[in-house]
């Protein structure tokens, strides 16, 4: 049995699993974001909601699915506020999506889409320790497009040595 193309194979995945963990050790952590209250945020999307709805004004140039995503992220930031007093009472994960669904609202009515940050949870390779990773819209996209063609590149070069 020739084991040159597992080898490549291993070698390959080795690469793509290391080129991950490189960025993101590279991934900032997001910027602390001004203090708000929940009255704050409330006060804020209820506004905002109105205005949206009366399609008239500074709010009209948005069309039709720009203000359905809005208001699809204000739904989630009002459902997940619900009987809070505090954010203090929200969940460090909660936290992480109530600030993705503010963050998207933001990025709607800047119109600048690329530079919305997303954030997630995730656990670290080889620890339990979960930390929170955050990186834009944009640059998500040229990552998940770098590591494609990464794999793509190596793809032929391994089905061409796994023939000798």
């Amino acid at each position: 049995m020739n084991s040159r193309p597992v080898k490549n194979l291993v070698a390959a995945l080795a690469l793509a699993m290391a080129s991950s963990i490189a960025f993101a050790a590279e991934t900032a952590p997001a910027p602390a974001a001004p203090a708000q209250s929940v009255a704050e945020i409330l006060s804020v999307q209820h506004g905002l909601r109105d205005r949206l709805e009366r399609h008239s004004g500074e709010y009209a140039r948005f069309d039709a699915g720009a203000v359905a995503r809005m208001e699809r992220a204000q739904d989630n930031v009002f459902a997940m506020l619900r009987g809070v007093d505090s954010l203090d009472q929200l969940s460090p994960s909660q936290r992480t999506e109530l600030s993705n669904s503010l963050d998207e609202i933001k990025s709607i009515l800047l119109a600048n889409e690329g530079n919305r940050q997303i954030c997630h949870r995730e656990r670290r390779t080889g620890s339990n320790l979960i930390e929170l990773r955050c990186e834009t819209v944009a640059g998500r996209e040229a990552h998940a497009r770098d590591s494609a063609e990464a794999m793509r590149q190596m793809a032929p070069t391994a089905q061409t040595r796994s023939g000798n």
